[in-house]
């Protein structure tokens, strides 16, 4: 594609299965701040696209369509990043009041509508009643079925796969 064909055009992602992990990032340096409760999601599939000049290198459309919407790519995978990224307008969660179902939305409507089971860490849900907000991490080419899932996300970062952003947070009754 050249620069005389316009701007590709954007995925219709409606209905693409995400798969959610809640994490938590620890104060090591025990500043006060306390932790950071994160969810990382991975889609279903990637989807890349480049352009016809050589050595063009492939973009992650899901990923760039987020950088449009106020993600920001995550450079680094601490503390000080996560709580360094923006805050989004009009993007809020909902956690049950089990702690268990997550209810993401946006100005255009549902990212994310799912149950996170067993694997939400021991203080994930009181991090995010202290904090009020949710950092949201959304990474391709990361297995969330391996034990060395924070290696695994870590590694998509260095490759340019994970972006993030940080959304407010409401427990519903």
């Amino acid at each position: 594609m050249t620069s005389a064909d316009g701007p590709p055009p954007v995925p219709n992602l409606e209905g693409l299965m995400i798969w959610a992990s809640p994490g938590m990032v620890a104060d090591v340096a025990r500043t006060g701040a306390g932790t950071i409760a994160a969810l990382t999601c991975v889609p279903s599939m990637t989807l890349h696209t480049r352009d016809q000049h050589p050595g063009a290198e492939a973009v992650d459309v899901i990923a760039s369509t987020l950088l449009g919407h106020g993600f920001e790519l995550l450079v680094a995978f601490d503390r000080a990043t996560l709580l360094d990224l923006p805050v989004l307008p009009g993007w809020s969660a909902e956690l049950a009041a089990d702690g268990h179902r997550l209810h993401v939305t946006e100005p255009g409507g549902t990212r994310y509508d799912g149950n996170l089971g067993p694997a939400v860490p021991s203080g994930w849900n009181e991090a995010l009643e202290r904090r009020g907000l949710l950092v949201l991490l959304v990474a391709s080419g990361v297995d969330l079925e391996r034990p060395d899932r924070a290696a695994s996300v870590d590694a998509a970062r260095r490759a340019g796969n994970v972006v993030g952003a940080q959304i407010r947070i409401y427990r519903t009754d």
